[in-house]
């Protein structure tokens, strides 16, 4: 996430947050954070017209920044660590005063009504408790001329709201593209909120849409708030990471380290360009070394004309501060450290190529298709359940008992998809999503919904007519024999055939 995307959502972020108050913290995977919400009346939050309580979700630390509001809570693990305990016992129950935000750095400060510390979210670090906000920091952070912008890679030291990224991306443009882009990028207010994916995952998040087309891979959304972009953008990054697509975290990773290790091989040969110009001068050290006895050794001067090895002429250009021989002396001791340079940067070079290699081969080595055979344990480990894999790469779980159905109710997400024959008794079947806003084709819905025939009262029939909903929208019916369930939404009626040759897409346990 840009950090002049981030200036935008921040604005929307202290526009709604005063008056929300905290009901729980949760630490549901490494580097993830998320605070339960209660929202004053009133206000609602994109996506989530009617709920009450929505979730802020931040990621702080190694991998990719989000921060977003959503109506979803992810998986969490059966017992908080300390870590959430010691926040929710300074937090729980306390309402938000106001919203501080650093956007050109990416930190907000929550500040809490009462007596009692404020909470900092910060990318680089676990989210802080402080005794005091923070000074508030100047909207307008100042903005270098485009021409410095382009010419110094490490503006971002200065001006970190110009990121590597954002950087590269207007050096890559015609000029007077690039002149128009990053005048809409000063304007108070952006031109709109949009999110680019490649090869349908988040990639990216800008308050201006980029000249020309979308690359073959990509494609460019645009939203109507920094809200529903944010939401979109972290949705499947950490939904998909605490649901266990362990792939997604990891590939992030290995991206990451992949740019950076090609970063430090450009670094390392502008060293080495460096490094071979000083050794050079030992040629030149050696030259004045033979004519030392025809030169005044103590005179100041600024360039020489002495015959090298072969007889011809050759001008050496000399430090005026120093004399003849001090010269002389610091060419031999830029030669030597051009060597010692030399000689780490074949060391440093042969480290890189060798977590290139590393990385290279782990890419190779686990195509993005690929499919464990059988599932992580997760959430539904003990669950008296069989697991199937559709051939779209989608879990499917089908409880073997009521009991077990009612677990796999209990432990799915809200964004889960639920299954079950019509008009009769059968088993309940959950559909494994990473996140709320993942769509699955046709033909794995089909799948799921005839691996729920297949367990019902409808299994020696040619064809049977299954419920499909939102696991949120499906809720065990009090006193009810274990499980009874009562659908408040159906998304679909499907009609699929009740084919037993679905059994073979079960997963070895």
């Amino acid at each position: 996430m840009e950090a002049v995307f981030f200036r935008f959502l921040a604005r929307e972020l202290a526009a709604l947050l005063p008056g929300c108050r905290v009901e729980k913290i949760f630490l549901p995977a490494q580097n993830v954070f998320s605070m339960a919400l209660y929202l004053p009346a009133g206000r609602e939050i994109p996506g989530g017209e009617g709920k009450k309580t929505v979730y802020l979700h931040a990621r702080y630390g190694t991998g990719r920044f989000f921060l977003f509001l959503s109506p979803q809570k992810t998986v969490q693990p059966e017992r908080a660590p300390a870590a959430a305990m010691r926040l929710r016992k300074h937090l729980r129950g306390r309402r938000v005063a106001g919203v501080l935000a650093d956007w050109p750095h990416r930190r907000l400060t929550l500040v809490m009504a009462g007596e009692g510390p404020c909470l900092r979210l910060d990318p680089r670090s676990f989210p802080e408790l402080c005794d005091a906000p923070p000074p508030p920091c100047p909207d307008d952070p100042g903005w270098p001329p485009l021409a410095r912008v382009l010419a110094e890679p490490e503006i971002w030291r200065e001006h970190p709201q110009l990121s590597p990224a954002l950087r590269r991306r207007l050096a890559g443009l015609p000029r007077g593209e690039a002149e128009a882009v990053y005048a809409r990028l000063l304007a108070p207010e952006a031109e709109g909120f949009f999110l680019e994916l490649a090869k349908g995952e988040p990639d990216a998040l800008w308050p201006v849409r980029w000249p020309g087309k979308d690359r073959p891979g990509r494609e460019t959304r645009a939203f109507g708030s920094a809200l529903a972009a944010a939401a979109a953008f972290g949705e499947p990054l950490a939904f998909g990471e605490v649901s266990g697509r362990q792939s997604a975290p990891q590939a992030a990773a290995d991206a990451a380290a992949t740019r950076r290790l090609s970063r430090a091989l450009e670094k390392l040969a502008a060293d080495e360009a460096r490094m071979r110009a000083f050794l050079a001068r030992k040629a030149q050290a050696d030259i004045l070394a033979a004519n030392l006895h025809a030169l005044n050794k103590q005179a100041k001067i600024a360039h020489l004309s002495l015959p090298g090895p072969d007889g011809l002429p050759t001008e050496i250009a000399l430090d005026p501060s120093l004399t003849v021989v001090r010269n002389m002396q610091k060419l031999y001791d830029l030669a030597a450290k051009g060597e010692r340079g030399l000689a780490a940067i074949a060391r440093r070079r042969r480290d890189l190529q060798d977590g290139k290699k590393y990385l290279q081969g782990r890419q190779r080595g686990a195509p993005a298709t690929a499919q464990p055979s059988r599932p992580a344990p997760g959430p539904f480990e003990g669950v008296a359940a069989n697991a199937y894999r559709t051939d779209d790469g989608f879990l499917v779980l089908r409880g073997k008992n009521a009991k077990a159905g009612e677990s796999l109710l209990r432990k799915a997400n809200p964004f889960d998809l639920w299954f079950h024959v019509a008009n009769g008794p059968g088993a309940h079947v959950i559909l494994r999503r990473d996140h709320p806003r993942r769509e699955v084709p046709r033909a794995s819905l089909a799948q799921a919904a005839g691996l729920a025939a297949l367990a019902s009262y409808a299994s020696g029939a040619g064809s049977a007519e299954v419920m499909m909903a939102r696991a949120a929208d499906v809720r065990r019916i009090k006193g009810a024999a274990a499980g009874k369930v009562a659908v408040e939404a159906v998304l679909e009626t499907l009609r699929v055939d009740v084919d037993p040759g679905l059994e073979s897409l079960r997963l070895p346990t």
